[in-house]
């Protein structure tokens, strides 16, 4: 039985077995859309403020009315506490000098 040659060394330490197992264009998709609107569920406090710091772009006005209006959507749902309890958290990290 011949001796088994080592792996190719490639630069990302990825090993080859994985390389070869990827996802394909439709399951990456699906995964950016589950992460964007996981996003927009629990950081529903920070669209306003972010469109604030748009400036004066065309479309800028319109997604003002958006942020906000999607903003008081999650609050009337309920899923602002877990960004609050989140927010406050950090807060109480940072001002114990962590």
């Amino acid at each position: 039985m011949a001796p088994r040659s080592p792996p190719p060394v490639v630069a990302d330490a990825i090993p080859p077995a994985l390389r070869r197992r990827g996802i394909g264009p439709r399951r990456m998709f699906a995964t950016c859309l589950i992460g964007a609107l996981t996003l927009a569920l629990f950081a529903s406090r920070d669209l306003p403020d972010w469109a604030e710091r748009l400036g004066d772009v065309p479309f800028a006005h319109r997604l003002r009315d958006v942020a906000g209006s999607w903003d008081r959507v999650m609050e009337t749902i309920g899923a602002t506490p877990p960004h609050e309890a989140l927010r406050a958290a950090m807060q109480r990290a940072l001002d114990q000098g962590w």
